[in-house]
């Protein structure tokens, strides 16, 4: 697998062939990648689900969605194609209580 910085450089490149500003598409790359360690836990998770405890898939799946859906959203919202939505209809956009 590429290293982030490697994977980092490749999209920001391919945002640029777009003539977005130079500052944009380093914080596409930089959404797109700061939570890669989250991914390979996330993949780890699919490939050795039946080996895992409950408490090691939660830990996982908390870490990932703790940290990457706010990047994820944030390089959505660069890349032009708007805010988060709540398609699902469950408040995620609303507060905890």
């Amino acid at each position: 697998m590429a290293s982030k910085e490697f994977t980092r450089n490749k999209i920001a490149a391919a945002f640029a062939a777009n003539e977005l500003d130079s500052n944009l598409v380093e914080d596409i790359a930089f959404h797109m990648t700061d939570w890669k360690e989250d991914l390979d836990e996330l993949v780890g998770l699919y490939q050795n689900v039946d080996t895992l405890s409950d408490s090691d898939i939660r830990k996982a799946v908390i870490r990932f969605l703790a940290h990457a859906a706010n990047h994820i959203a944030a390089a959505k919202k660069l890349i032009g194609l708007g805010p988060i939505e709540d398609i699902f209809k469950v408040g995620v956009l609303r507060e905890d209580d």
